[in-house]
């Protein structure tokens, strides 16, 4: 494996780790889990440029949505 696909299979992993304890709370009727391995409806975009990630996080119990960015 090379150096650079090693630090960046480092930072994957310690990004996600960092995201496995995130929570996030539907602002619609309260219902709050992990953002990732739960019970929402995610779907993941990401924008190139920006160096940005878009978690668009639909509620399981009303179908609302929250929407999470995270700059990487």
């Amino acid at each position: 494996m090379s150096e650079f696909t090693e630090h960046h299979q480092k930072g994957v992993e310690a990004f996600t780790k960092s995201l496995e304890h995130k929570r996030q709370t539907c602002h619609d009727c309260g219902f709050e889990d992990t953002v990732l391995d739960s019970e929402w409806q995610t779907h993941v975009e990401t924008e190139p440029r920006s160096g940005h990630i878009c978690y668009r996080l639909t509620c399981p119990d009303c179908n609302g949505t929250e929407t999470i960015e995270i700059d990487i």
